[in-house]
């Protein structure tokens, strides 16, 4: 999800998946074919929601060749994994002006890591952490020096910290629909984990990532 938390003053139908079809496509339409980007429309609907993919296909949502471009492939990956399409606010308070941006949910690992699913990600590494705790044989305990490397410390904390963004969603929806992956970790999983985490543009991720490598490779 975009940002830590929804706003207090959004309009929950935003939020209803079943029922959202309405306020979305007017959204889409003045945003995308009236290329508004200020309003009361705007300050109302939360900084992010998930949407049917099916309620986008609507040709009329966009007029910009580029955007239906980017909006179809959105579609398309979200209907793939019977899934949906997440709609993130961002703005600009100096020009004050809010744009879009969408992703597909729910988060697999595999997907590009970005603002608006980073909170998905690290929840996932944080229940790798957790499983490696629990059951270090397959790939030994990434918190076992915990209490002596306070580099270390400092990592798992922010990984925890970001991977709690996801609680402020799952009162709206199902963790089911925001992350997807199997929690008993088999090797194809914790490889893309790795490329993913490698992949960040945080050096912090770039050594947690060597950190992962170091404990595997001296499990026993």
């Amino acid at each position: 999800m975009s940002q830590e938390k929804v706003q207090a003053n959004s309009k929950p139908d935003f939020l209803q998946v079943d029922g959202n079809q309405e306020p979305v496509i007017k959204l889409f339409r003045t945003y995308f074919r009236s290329h508004m980007t200020t309003g009361k429309l705007f300050e109302e609907f939360p900084d992010f929601f998930l949407v049917k993919p099916a309620i986008l296909k609507d040709s009329d949502l966009v007029s910009r060749a580029s955007d239906k471009l980017i909006l179809d492939d959105c579609v398309q990956r979200a209907q793939l994994r019977k899934g949906y399409v997440g709609v993130s606010k961002w703005r600009n308070p100096k020009l004050n002006y809010y744009w879009l941006e969408l992703s597909v949910f729910p988060y697999m690992l595999g997907d590009d890591v970005t603002q608006n699913n980073q909170g998905e990600f690290f929840y996932v590494l944080s229940n790798f952490i957790e499983y490696t705790r629990q059951h270090p044989k397959p790939y030994g305990d990434l918190t076992a020096e915990i209490d002596s490397d306070k580099d270390l410390a400092l990592m798992l904390a922010q990984i925890n910290k970001r991977s709690e963004k996801i609680q402020n969603m799952l009162p709206f929806y199902s963790l089911d629909m925001l992350a997807n992956f199997n929690p008993n970790w088999p090797i194809g999983e914790v490889n893309k984990l790795l490329q993913s985490l490698r992949g960040s543009d945080q050096s912090w991720c770039d050594l947690f990532f060597e950190h992962i490598i170091y404990v595997m490779g001296n499990k026993h």
